[in-house]
């Protein structure tokens, strides 16, 4: 079974509010795609995230791996 086998009609708006999301089918071969995401875990520097919850700053679960062209400045939880 998977995810989206489910999904055939792709003038269906998956995301009916706040935006639109339409499910076009597999974009590449699962081995291809499963080549690129083995690529990707190896090469970025995966940190884990750190949030601010009730005062207290922690280490979450999530890791992140920022790069863009140009510098920029995100911040939530006031991190």
């Amino acid at each position: 079974m998977d995810l989206f086998d489910a999904l055939t009609d792709s003038n269906e708006n998956l995301l009916p509010k706040d935006g639109i999301v339409n499910y076009f089918g597999p974009v590449m071969p699962v081995q291809e795609a499963d080549y690129f995401l083995e690529k990707i875990l190896e090469s970025i520097s995966w940190k884990n995230d750190e949030a601010i919850i009730m005062g207290k700053r922690i280490v979450t679960k999530r890791k992140v791996g920022w790069y863009g062209d140009k510098p920029f400045q995100y911040t939530y939880s006031r991190i």
